[in-house]
């Protein structure tokens, strides 16, 4: 019995006056209210702080390596999204040249369009000239035959053709000799084909820088179109890989918030169970010989002074029904 009595903790009787007590009683009381109260489960086995706070650091560190896995992932990706755009500024540095010379190939044709019109213009003038010129001329060999033939006529009534012709051409001071004038008539027709012939030409050189013109502009037009679709397409790819980091930003946050939660309850276990293993070493006199960081042997003690607790408890239990036993039968 005195051994059991020895084993007991001492009654903890507060020193000094109960003012300054009442704090640490009022504390106490809204600390027990704010407490959890989860009642064990006595045929499981509890995980230790240590082994929650480890379970906690592995999360952690398994977080930390799909973090990095995602970040490479990210500076992979971002590689490529630059190299893509490298190649879209060049592609785009290459069709600003080719639009710069294009738009030179547009004016030169523009140029030389203006030039031959204004050329062809000229030569529809030089035509439309020589072509008055050449009616005029028509007008005067119809006149000419008009008066050969009547002058045939005298020369078949008089035999004086060569006279006539020579009477002719000296009443035509331009005209050295009868042959002078099939050579002009001659002259002016030659003039007008080659004037047709070039006029031909030219719209048929007109008609092809059109027709290039018009292919160009449609290879231009696809080529854009597939730029933007390229462009589009990338633009998608981006806003997707973005929204996945955001999502494991987000995802990361939320872990250390409740890493950090953790370790503050990890915090508040330990401070309690080394308050009560200095309550419970003081009130049984004890040595406070553990650290402050052996959590087991603080609870080897703790485990310890409840298990005497309870025996006191049971001890008084059972003085208590013997009193009232004897009081009975005293009675």
């Amino acid at each position: 019995m005195k051994k059991i009595m020895k084993d007991l903790a001492p009654i903890a009787i507060p020193h000094g006056p109960p003012v300054e007590s009442a704090e640490e009683y009022y504390k106490s009381l809204m600390e027990s209210a704010s407490m959890v109260k989860k009642y064990p489960v006595w045929d499981v086995a509890r995980p230790t702080p240590q082994v929650l706070m480890e379970q906690a650091r592995r999360d952690l560190m398994e977080a930390d390596e799909m973090l990095a896995l995602k970040r490479e992932e990210e500076k992979k990706n971002r590689a490529a999204m630059d190299a893509k755009w490298e190649e879209l500024r060049t592609k785009e540095i290459l069709l600003k040249e080719s639009f710069i010379s294009f738009n030179k190939f547009i004016r030169e044709n523009q140029e030389k369009r203006d030039r031959a019109e204004r050329k062809m213009v000229a030569d529809m003038e030089v035509l439309e000239r020589k072509t008055r010129e050449t009616e005029a001329m028509r007008q005067r060999v119809v006149e000419m035959e008009e008066v050969k033939r009547l002058m045939e006529k005298q020369v078949k009534d008089y035999t004086i053709y060569e006279d006539y012709l020579m009477a002719v051409v000296h009443n035509y001071p331009e005209f050295k000799q009868p042959l002078d004038v099939l050579n002009r008539y001659e002259a002016l027709a030659a003039a007008k084909n080659t004037l047709a012939e070039r006029q031909e030409r030219d719209l048929e050189m007109l008609e092809n820088a059109r027709q290039e013109i018009a292919a160009l502009t449609e290879e231009k037009k696809l080529f854009i179109m597939g730029l933007n679709n390229t462009l589009a397409n990338l633009r998608w790819r981006y806003d997707k890989v973005r929204n996945r980091v955001i999502k494991w930003e987000l995802a990361l946050n939320r872990l250390k918030e409740t890493a950090a939660k953790k370790h503050v309850e990890l915090c508040h276990v330990r401070s309690a169970i080394w308050s009560l293993y200095t309550k419970i070493c003081k009130q049984k006199g004890l040595p406070i010989d553990v650290k402050s960081s052996d959590f087991e042997q603080q609870l080897v003690v703790i485990m310890r002074a409840l298990l005497e607790l309870r025996r006191i408890h049971r001890i008084a239990q059972r003085r208590s029904k013997e009193k009232d036993a004897e009081s009975i039968h005293t009675a």
